[in-house]
């Protein structure tokens, strides 16, 4: 038999623990309901670490006439980067308009207007337009054959893993019960309410969790969820490949959106830990979510069409150092083109289920938002909590935090300039917990690789603070090492030897996690 948790009522069960399920957990906890989200892998080991990596209103979408979607993603982009300014970082990004690309320039500036003026007072700056000879002074290795001129406007860039990570963990200091690698096997629901049978991954136990409401956050997955709800239920979400590309860094301070002249698609170049990011593709995929890769063809798509914007740089396959890909949950709306499948969310209640669809990274607080506001009105609660800013999110100005940091931790901890800014975006405040863990443990300074910031007591900090309990968990997602040139060799070495000492791992193990984590990357490397 089941074994049922002491907590026999929740108020709200959420199964997903994406950007969806970690928003929701943090706002419903904060509100003061009982709350238990269910994650079946990692946190934020699906679509939520997949992404592009951007808070952005979506430039693309003003051709398709989406100026509400744009409007609220706009709003959102300021409103993530007052709740973690660590986190979400202002970029500016390039727009050149070429001859093949069918868009004349007037069009371009028509649009970087209609952007500037639907963020309000939420735009940075305003945005500019260069002549020819003016964009290539700011991107000299711009392809100039064909440039008839470039915009420049602004939006930011977001670790994705951790904006998800933080959430789980406001979460949990406002109450919630946010358990990862717990699998639900079996829905039921009657008058009393619904419930859930609960297996844990990684022990092979399993119990029963009695909620009152349920959230279907499960991503590309929600289809197979609400059969287990709905046996004949039809598909709500259509999930669409986008796949991405590293490669050696092409610009250093701005991103690049490119307009491919193959199928009309918005591609970006963006800078990223040192590297650059090419992304991203849109095609469907109604294969296993749990086994989503990138394929040949798409890697090739995008090393033609960053090289037609780049012919400087070598963009042959041997140039890629890993590539990821992710599904995108879009709501179930027909058999047009992927790409052109809405991005808004979908919040479908039926009694005390609520199951959300579609969205983007940037709007996650919002929908969070809408979900709650469903569930306190079933509950006969109407209080929502006012934003509260994200655990790591220092109490001064980010720009102030930033050069303290600087300026005091390599002296206090012994750390360079770099190693400072980099604790500082990954953790914000937070950062300084780690670091007290090297002034207990000196050899834990030591970097994971050469010529990268990494420490040892990250992936220590890893495993005491951010429920990380496999090699996967942090080198793909606490520290996103798994995705650079270092992502194989000394740097998971170490990181296993260190967890191997947190977490009581022998040999066999050790060598196990390395194998389960070779798997995950794209191309595995050789052993």
């Amino acid at each position: 038999m089941p074994m049922a948790l002491p907590n026999q009522v929740f108020d709200l069960a959420i199964l997903g623990g994406g950007i969806n399920g970690a928003g929701i957990a943090a706002q419903a906890a904060q509100a003061g309901l009982s709350v238990i989200l269910l994650e079946k892998d990692d946190f934020a080991s699906g679509t939520s670490s997949k992404s592009t990596k951007l808070i952005h209103g979506g430039i693309r979408y003003l051709e398709q006439f989406r100026f509400p979607l744009v409007f609220e993603a706009l709003h959102e982009r300021k409103r993530l980067m007052d709740l973690a300014p660590h986190l979400v970082h202002s970029m500016p990004f390039l727009l050149p308009c070429y001859e093949k690309d069918g868009l004349p320039p007037w069009k371009l500036r028509a649009g970087l207007w209609l952007y500037d003026l639907l963020a309000g007072s939420t735009k940075w700056a305003s945005h500019q337009w260069f002549t020819p000879a003016e964009a290539l002074q700011e991107a000299p290795d711009l392809d100039p054959k064909g440039l008839k001129g470039c915009g420049l406007y602004f939006d930011a860039q977001v670790n994705d893993a951790r904006l998800v990570l933080e959430n789980i963990l406001q979460a949990e200091k406002a109450g919630a019960q946010c358990l990862s690698r717990h699998q639900v096997e079996r829905i039921t629901e009657n008058t009393h309410g619904i419930l859930l049978e609960v297996r844990n991954l990684e022990a092979g136990a399993t119990f029963e969790v009695r909620t009152s409401h349920l959230v279907n956050a499960s991503g590309p997955w929600a289809n197979q969820t609400q059969k287990m709800i709905v046996p004949n239920a039809r598909n709500l979400v259509r999930p669409t490949r986008g796949t991405h590309i590293v490669v050696p860094q092409v610009l250093t301070d701005r991103a690049v959106l490119i307009k491919s002249q193959q199928d009309d698609r918005v591609l970006f170049v963006i800078p990223w830990r040192g590297y650059s990011l090419v992304g991203t593709t849109d095609l469907d995929d109604p294969h296993d979510p749990d086994h989503v890769q990138p394929t040949e063809e798409e890697i090739q798509y995008l090393l033609t069409e960053a090289g037609r914007v780049f012919p400087g740089r070598s963009w042959k396959k041997d140039s890629v150092l890993s590539a990821f890909a992710g599904l995108r949950p879009l709501a179930h709306s027909g058999d047009g083109q992927a790409s052109s499948v809405s991005r808004e969310d979908r919040i479908l209640k039926t009694g005390r289920v609520i199951t959300v669809v579609g969205g983007k990274l940037t709007t996650y607080y919002a929908m969070a938002g809408k979900v709650l506001s469903e569930v306190l009105g079933s509950l006969g609660k109407k209080k929502k909590p006012a934003p509260e800013k994200l655990p790591g999110s220092p109490q001064e100005p980010w720009d102030l935090f930033l050069q303290k940091a600087i300026r005091d931790w390599p002296k206090e901890f012994g750390i360079d300039g770099a190693q400072a800014r980099h604790l500082a975006s990954l953790y914000g405040k937070r950062a300084e917990e780690v670091l007290l863990l090297v002034q207990k443990e000196p050899t834990l300074l030591g970097r994971l690789a050469p010529e990268r910031p990494e420490i040892a007591a990250q992936v220590i900090f890893a495993v005491r603070n951010e429920k990380a309990r496999h090699l996967e968990d942090v080198m793909l997602r606490r520290t996103e090492l798994g995705y650079g040139p270092y992502r194989w060799g000394t740097a998971s070495r170490k990181a296993s030897d260190l967890m191997a000492r947190e977490l009581g791992w022998n040999e066999v193990t050790k060598k196990n996690e390395l194998e389960d984590y070779r798997k995950k990357l794209f191309p595995a490397p050789k052993l």
